[in-house]
């Protein structure tokens, strides 16, 4: 059976807010008994007139039934104290919500401040407006405590079930988007069903090679231009390679290919693609581009960067999916709702939960104080990231209002966050008094039996327990200390010494229930992911007026897009829907899920898209160049069971894809943007291939998958500066319980991780921690994690420069590179020769060769000029392997090495 893990929390009641409740003021009080008097006289004579008219309501705004006794009960003995102490600050009458809080409706002392929800209906313990007029964590009313009477009438009514007829005011949303509106709307060209129409006629029959290069030449011809002729075979062979593998070819691939293109180049460029789909580093070279869009990371980023010490599995699933060729109607249903999918087998199943890891992985505000808030807010972002990257449309824009430029009305946004709030979100951070938002993680129905050695002995199992019980009887000592020390007015110094101690112990028990409870009972280490489940009892959303989760207009029933979807979808009472909505956005009838997966495939082979915005094919979005052929493709994409690669193979191998990129003046002024593709787009290297490249030239590139990533080795902690601290338990007998206060023992259970250092595996797998990413992706325009990017910028800037200069680890290359082909020739000529053909896979021109022997005598000049100075005598021995670095430095930091044509 599927379980879900997590550590009971280690803080008591409340103790996550603390110094963070609002404190109420009150209304001026008089210190004499008649303004006493007649205040009590106004009270009661306020109950009467407010009991009379609602003495027979029988339901709140929630639907809560309210009897004749509780409703009286309110109205007498909580409703003239809230009036009377908290309504000055904290109510629309009053224009004031300090800390956030307003208590004039249930609803909103069910939501709360800053420091999260005031009452919880039903559970006195964990209400923080009775901690609050208990004086406790926190002072309300500021100035006097309540009587022990008004006390306890609190916890009856909050235990009762916070009975309460007040109702939020709210404004009715109105929709702009008509049912006229929709059924317009359907007719904008992304919103129809794609048809594939019949193939254009083209004179240059020699020069087809499939459908693609007809639906090309077409347009060319109506724009009286013509193609370029094709690349030379050594640029052709570098495309291809980094196109589809992400690698730059070896020097047995370019002698190969340049034989087998003398004899037919149609052959040889279909061997060369069938060779690079069937690699392994296919998937990491096309898995890289969907956790671009998939905002793929390894930490929540933001405020309180907490890592995601499992994402990594979603990580190698997207690759082996993309080795695999799975159908992307399948690849896509698995991400949404894998968990409610058939699995054969546990390994299966195991598979699908990894899968949901899709909705799980986004930026997360852990800060959050409001736990509506933060729900909505999780909603809201899988509604935009499973829109936006599998529909091409921002149905997240319709959150506050309805859509602006699209006929999506407002209650679409709400139908599908139905859909997400019937799910429960499972993302794995560490509890902690800065994460406000922790959350579990789920078991794996199949243990990883290559985990990293986290198996713990029963003696160690032990040790954990007893130091976790010192350090909860610690921490119950310094929350009564810290009680005392706020009755006794003590100094904010002071109050904040208590705090922070409060919070380093607290700390300290969350690290090591985390380890604890990453084994099971015999101390073997137990396997988690992060995904999606549904909730028990499935629920429709409440329309938001202006998206603020106070303001409520009425039930959504759940459902789909109205302008893409004519049927309401049948979900069942105990269903969130999800798989539902899977499988509609990849039905063959939706009419955008195929034509924006084959616009992305076409952007990432060709530079530029058929559709130049991948996010956006609604209104504001860009017109296709070749609409006929998007939709050729789209649905040859469904026809070929959605493959991926069979896509690939087709453009590839059309004629249109090798045309050189030369530039052409007359054809530039016609077509500046290269739309109707004449020419082949001069492309840089993304940081991946970049890396990727200097390691492969230096011979250093490890192509072995590594294990996990070092995320996962730190395990649940906090990102601070670039560097993950994880606390390490230690043994510790029975006589040294103590030690927990020593500062240098503490040193010693702390392990610090550094983003940076990494080894030389491919880049893909190098740790994705947001806002503290390594410095050979931050530079060169990775995708930023915390968004869905379907297109990278591309920049050119100093910063690079100074990089690719001096950072170590290009100098490390620089040297690798120098060694290699000094192992591997034995002239000056031949190893410039070697160096040339590894980084740029083509041969040195004479000019070039003589260059480089150039700059050979001019370094052997200064060396001399050096050893004058230094009165070195082996200098020439010593500067052999120098001179051939700063050669090879400078070919790695070239424009060429750096570009494709």
């Amino acid at each position: 059976m599927l379980t879900v893990n997590a550590p009971p929390c280690p803080n008591p009641p409340c103790l996550k807010h603390t110094e963070s409740l609002p404190m109420p003021g009150s209304a001026a009080r008089t210190n004499t008994h008649m303004d006493k008097t007649i205040m009590l006289i106004r009270g009661k004579i306020l109950a009467l007139i407010l009991v009379v008219p609602i003495l027979f309501a029988c339901k709140t705004t929630s639907g809560q039934n309210i009897s004749a006794d509780q409703l009286k009960f309110f109205e007498s003995k909580i409703r003239p104290v809230l009036v009377r102490e908290c309504y000055s600050c904290h109510s629309d009458q009053a224009g004031q919500r300090k800390g956030g809080l307003r208590v004039d409706t249930k609803a909103r002392l069910e939501v709360g401040g800053d420091s999260g929800p005031a009452i919880v209906p039903g559970d006195a313990a964990e209400s923080l407006l009775l901690s609050a007029i208990n004086h406790e964590d926190y002072v309300m009313p500021p100035r006097k405590k309540l009587s022990d009477r008004e006390i306890a009438d609190f916890r009856s009514w909050i235990e009762m079930g916070a009975p309460d007829p007040r109702k939020t005011k709210t404004t009715k949303a109105q929709s702009t988007v008509s049912n006229e509106d929709i059924k317009k709307g359907r007719q904008f060209w992304s919103f129809k069903r794609p048809k594939s129409s019949s193939v254009p006629n083209v004179e240059q029959l020699a020069w087809v090679r499939n459908p693609i290069d007809n639906f090309i030449l077409a347009k060319l011809s109506d724009e009286n231009l013509v193609p370029n002729e094709d690349a030379d075979p050594n640029s052709l062979l570098r495309r291809l390679t980094f196109d589809l593998i992400g690698l730059p070819p070896t020097p047995e691939q370019v002698s190969w290919f340049e034989k087998k293109w003398a004899e037919n180049p149609d052959a040889a460029i279909a061997r060369v693609v069938d060779r690079l789909l069937d690699n392994n580093q296919f998937g990491e070279r096309w898995g890289r581009h969907w956790l671009d869009v998939a905002r793929y990371a390894e930490s929540s980023g933001r405020e309180v960067n907490a890592t995601f010490p499992n994402a990594w599995r979603y990580r190698d699933y997207v690759i082996d999916s993309f080795n695999a060729d799975k159908p992307y109607d399948e690849f896509i249903q698995e991400q949404l709702a894998g968990d409610l999918l058939p699995a054969k087998t546990d390994e299966q199943w195991t598979e699908h939960l990894i899968a949901t890891g899709f909705l799980a992985i986004g930026p997360k505000t852990l800060a959050e104080q409001n736990a509506r808030q933060f729900s909505l807010d999780l909603v809201d972002e899988q509604i935009d990231v499973s829109t936006r990257v599998i529909l091409g449309v921002s149905v997240a824009c319709a959150r506050c209002h309805d859509h602006k430029f699209d006929p999506i009305q407002q209650k679409d946004y709400y139908a599908i966050a139905g859909i997400f709030e019937s799910t429960n979100t499972y993302y794995g951070t560490i509890d902690t008094p800065q994460n406000r938002r922790p959350s579990r993680q789920i078991i794996m129905p199949v243990q990883d039996s290559s985990e990293f050695d986290l198996r713990l002995t029963m003696q160690e199992v032990n040790q954990l327990n007893s130091q976790i019980a010192t350090l909860r009887d610690e921490l119950e000592v310094l929350q009564i200390q810290r009680r005392e020390a706020r009755r006794n007015g003590n100094d904010d110094k002071t109050a904040q010494q208590s705090l922070a101690n409060i919070n380093r112990t607290v700390t300290r028990i969350a690290a090591l229930e985390n380890r604890l409870y990453s084994v099971d009972e015999s101390g073997n280490p137990k396997s988690f992911c992060m995904g999606v489940q549904d909730k028990d009892k499935p629920l429709d959303s409440k329309l938001l007026v202006r998206g603020e989760f106070d303001q409520p207009d009425g039930i959504v029933q759940r459902g789909f897009v109205q302008v893409l979807s004519k049927q309401n979808p049948r979900i069942k009472p105990n269903e969130s829907g999800r798989l539902q909505l899977a499988k509609w956005m990849t039905d063959k009838s939706n009419p955008l899920t195929a034509r924006v997966m084959v616009n992305r495939i076409w952007q990432h082979l060709m530079g530029v898209g058929i559709v130049q915005t991948p996010e956006n094919f609604g209104a504001t979005g860009m017109q296709p160049t070749h609409p006929e052929l998007l939709d050729y493709l789209a649905t040859e994409f469904m026809n070929s069971n959605w493959s991926v690669k069979q896509m690939i193979r087709e453009i590839v191998n059309s004629h249109c894809y090798r045309i050189s990129a030369t530039m052409d003046t007359e054809k530039f002024e016609s077509d500046p943007n290269n739309d109707f593709r004449w020419r082949a787009n001069p492309r840089q290297l993304d940081a991946e291939s970049l890396r990727d490249s200097m390691l492969m030239a230096s011979g250093s590139l490890d192509l072995q998958r590594p294990r996990a990533s070092i995320v996962a080795e730190a395990g649940m902690t906090l990102v601070r500066e670039g560097r993950m601290t994880s606390f390490q338990p230690t043994s510790m007998n029975d006589d040294s319980m103590d030690m927990m206060q020593s500062s240098r023992q503490r040193r010693r259970q702390v392990k610090v991780y550094n983003i940076d250092n990494h080894r030389k595996f491919r880049t893909v797998y190098l740790p994705v921690v947001r806002d503290s990413l390594p410095r050979a992706l931050e530079v060169f325009d990775f995708a930023e994690p915390g968004m869905v990017v379907g297109k990278r910028e591309t920049s050119n800037t100093p910063t690079q420069g100074l990089y690719l200069l001096n950072n170590s680890f290009v100098m490390r290359q620089s040297k690798a590179l120098a060694e290699r082909i000094m192992k591997e020739a034995d002239t000056t000529r031949q190893q410039i020769e070697l160096a040339f053909l590894y980084a740029y896979g083509r041969d040195a021109t004479e000019e070039e060769v003589e260059s480089a022997l150039a700059f050979y005598g001019d370094y052997d000049v200064e060396e001399k000029r050096r050893r004058r100075r230094k009165r070195d005598s082996d200098w020439a021995e010593r500067t052999k392997l120098k001179k051939l670095s700063a050669l090879a430095h400078a070919i790695l930091a070239s424009a060429e090495f750096r570009y494709t044509n």
